[in-house]
C-alpha cells in the first residue's frame, strides 16, 4: 500500500459524494493536495491566491449552488485566513470542506518554518473538526482515513449546513508522485422525513389562534414553500411578515416591517396571538422590538436540529422540522376561529408604500435616492447580493424585483462581501449584482484578483468617502472619534483599484447619466465595476428628512 493513498482517495470521495467546486491557494505544504484534486476535479479546481477572498468566493458557490465547496491551503496563516468566511458559513447554515495542510505533530512547536497549531483551529464557529493521519501503511489506517473524510462531508451537509474542518499533516517530499485511486467506499447518511407530532396540542393552538404571524428569516428561494405560503396568506387570520433577504416572492406580504413599524404608535393593536418563525436572521431592529415587546401567548420557531433561537424572547416550542414539512402539516389543522388580523397589517402596508412612494418622487441625489433608483431598475431575472451596513438596510427600504437576493447575515461583516458575490456569480448563469459600499469594496479589493472572475458580475459601489451608516446614527456622529476613526474616510481611488486588475469602471457622479449608463453596465460584456458617487453631507440629512417625515402626525 503506498502511504499517500488517503490523499489520492480523497478527492475521489467528495467528488462521488457531490462536491461542485474545489478552491485552492498556492503553497508548498499543500501541493500533494492539489494535485490530487486537480486530477479528479480538472476545471472545478479553481485557483485563488488571497485565502480569505477563496473562502467567500466558497461561500457563494455553496450558497447558491446548495452543494459542499472544498477548500485548499498550506500551512500556518495562511490557514487563519479562512476563519472570518467559516465562522459566515456555520451562522448562515452553509456547507464548506476547509482542508488545510500541516506540519507532522513532531514539529509542531519546533520553530520550524510556517508552523501554528492547526487541529481544532476554527472552533467553535465550525460544526466539527477532523484530522487525518499522516500517512497509511495498514489496511485499518486507510479504511479510517477514508471514513473521515466521509463523515466530514456528511456532517457538513446534513441536518443544517455548515462548514467542517480537515487538517492534513504531511511530511515530506512534498512532490512525489501520487497514487492511484483505490476502491473507495461511501457512507450514506439517512434521516427520517416524518414530522414527530406531539400530540393534538400544537394543532389546537393554531386552531384557536385569531392573530397569526409568521416571519420569515434570511433564507433561500424555495418553490415549494412559496406554494405553501401562499396557501397559508389565504387565511385572513395570518400576515406573513418576510424581508427582502427572505425570498419570499407572494402577494400580500409585508417587505418592509423597518419603516412600517416606524409609523404605527405603540399601543399593541398589531401583536400576534401566535408567532411562528423560520429562516434565518432579520435585519429590522424595529421588528425585534415590536415582537420582544408583544404581549405574545405562544411563539414557536421552526427548525430542522431543534435550535432554541429565542430572538424576539418568547419562545415557547421549538419544532424539530424544515419549514416545508411544518407547514404541510400544519394546513391539515385546520381553524375555529375568524379575524381580519391579514387586512390590518395590510392597511398599515399600504398607507406605508404611498408615503414613500410621494417621498421618493423628491429625494436629492443621495445614498436613499440612489438606492431607490437602483432597486427600481434591477433586471428582474438577476441574482443580488447585498453589501452589509448601509445597503442591507436600504434594500429593505426598497425591496428590488429580481430573482433571488443574498446576503452576508450571519456575522453581518464587510470583509467578504465582494468575493462573495464573484462565488455566487461563478456558479449562476444569471446577472448577479453586487451592491455594496466603498468601505466593502476596497476592504475587498482582492476578490477581483482572480483569474477566473466571471462575465456575469457587476459590482455597483455606493461611494459616500467612508462608512457613512455612522453619520446616520445619533450615538456615533457626536463623538469625538466619529470622522477618524468609525467613518474612517479612505484615500483609495476606486478607479485605479479597477485599473490594477484589468476590470471594467463607470462612474456616476448624478441623476442625469443614470439609467443609461447602468442599462449600459448590466448589458456589458465581462466583469464590470459601477461607482456611484454621492454627497456626504446630503446623505444625512436626506436621509433623517425621509425618517423623521414618514411617521404618522401626532
Amino acid at each position: 500500500m503506498h502511504h499517500r493513498q488517503h490523499i489520492a482517495d480523497m478527492p475521489v470521495i467528495l467528488h462521488r459524494k457531490g462536491v461542485a467546486f474545489v478552491l485552492a491557494s498556492p503553497g508548498s505544504r499543500n501541493a500533494l493536495l492539489i494535485n490530487s484534486f486537480l486530477r479528479v476535479f480538472g476545471w472545478q479546481c479553481i485557483s485563488i491566491v488571497d485565502e480569505r477572498s477563496a473562502a467567500y468566493v466558497a461561500l457563494g458557490i455553496a450558497s447558491f449552488s446548495k452543494k459542499a465547496v472544498v477548500l485548499l491551503c498550506t500551512s500556518g496563516t495562511a490557514a487563519l485566513n479562512y476563519a472570518p468566511a467559516l465562522a459566515e458559513a456555520f451562522h448562515l447554515g452553509v456547507p464548506l470542506i476547509a482542508i488545510t495542510a500541516d506540519r507532522p505533530p513532531e514539529w509542531i512547536d519546533q520553530q520550524d518554518n510556517q508552523t501554528i497549531h492547526q487541529e481544532g483551529l476554527y472552533n467553535p464557529n465550525i460544526k466539527a473538526s477532523f484530522s487525518m493521519p499522516v500517512e497509511v501503511v495498514r489496511e485499518a489506517e486507510l479504511w479510517h482515513a477514508n471514513r473521515i473524510i466521509n463523515e466530514a462531508f456528511n456532517c457538513a451537509t446534513s441536518g443544517r449546513p455548515g462548514p467542517v474542518h480537515i487538517n492534513v499533516p504531511l511530511r515530506e517530499p512534498l512532490y512525489e508522485e501520487i497514487p492511484a485511486a483505490g476502491d473507495v467506499h461511501c457512507i450514506r447518511q439517512n434521516f427520517s422525513l416524518a414530522f414527530n407530532e406531539t400530540g393534538d396540542s400544537l394543532k389546537n393552538v393554531w386552531r384557536h389562534a385569531g392573530r397569526i404571524l409568521l416571519v420569515a428569516g434570511q433564507q433561500a428561494y424555495n418553490e415549494k414553500l412559496m406554494q405553501l405560503l401562499v396557501n397559508l396568506s389565504r387565511d385572513e387570520r395570518i400576515s406573513i411578515i418576510g424581508e427582502p433577504l427572505s425570498n419570499v416572492r407572494i402577494p400580500g406580504i409585508i417587505q418592509r416591517p423597518e419603516l412600517l413599524l416606524a409609523r404605527r404608535d405603540d399601543n399593541h393593536d398589531l401583536d400576534p396571538d401566535l408567532l411562528l418563525y423560520f429562516g434565518g436572521p432579520v435585519v429590522s431592529n424595529r421588528l425585534k422590538q415590536f415582537l420582544r415587546h408583544c404581549n405574545l401567548k405562544n411563539s414557536w420557531f421552526i427548525d430542522t436540529t431543534a435550535r432554541h433561537v429565542d430572538t424576539f424572547r418568547h419562545l415557547t416550542d421549538v419544532i424539530a422540522a424544515g419549514p416545508v414539512q411544518f407547514f404541510e402539516w400544519v394546513l391539515t389543522a385546520g381553524r375555529s376561529v375568524s379575524s381580519d388580523y391579514r387586512l390590518l397589517w395590510q392597511e398599515h402596508d399600504k398607507q406605508l408604500q404611498d408615503a414613500v412612494q410621494t417621498m421618493a418622487e423628491s429625494f436629492e441625489f443621495s445614498d436613499l435616492g440612489r438606492m431607490h433608483r437602483i432597486s427600481a431598475v434591477l433586471p428582474e431575472k438577476a441574482v443580488v447580493f447585498a453589501g452589509n451596513s448601509g445597503i442591507v438596510r436600504y434594500i429593505g427600504f426598497f425591496p428590488p424585483r429580481c430573482r433571488e437576493i443574498y446576503a452576508n447575515r450571519g456575522t453581518s461583516g464587510i470583509d467578504g462581501c465582494v468575493s462573495t458575490a464573484v462565488g455566487i456569480a461563478l456558479a449562476a448563469r444569471e446577472t448577479v449584482i453586487a451592491l455594496v459600499g466603498d468601505q466593502s469594496f476596497v476592504y475587498d479589493s482582492n476578490a477581483l484578483w482572480n483569474r477566473a472572475l466571471p462575465d456575469n458580475l457587476k459590482v455597483v459601489v455606493v461611494n459616500n468617502q467612508g462608512g457613512g451608516i455612522f453619520s446616520m446614527l445619533d450615538g456615533p456622529s457626536v463623538t469625538p472619534a466619529f470622522k477618524s476613526y468609525l467613518e474612517a474616510h479612505h484615500p483609495a481611488e476606486i478607479a485605479e483599484l479597477c485599473a490594477a486588475f484589468n476590470v471594467n469602471h463607470h462612474k456616476c457622479n448624478g441623476y442625469d447619466d443614470f439609467d443609461d449608463s447602468f442599462k449600459n453596465i448590466i448589458r456589458q460584456k465581462g466583469p464590470s465595476v459601477y461607482e456611484i458617487l454621492t454627497p456626504r453631507e446630503v446623505n444625512t440629512v436626506v436621509f433623517r428628512n425621509f425618517v423623521s417625515q414618514l411617521k404618522k402626525p401626532q
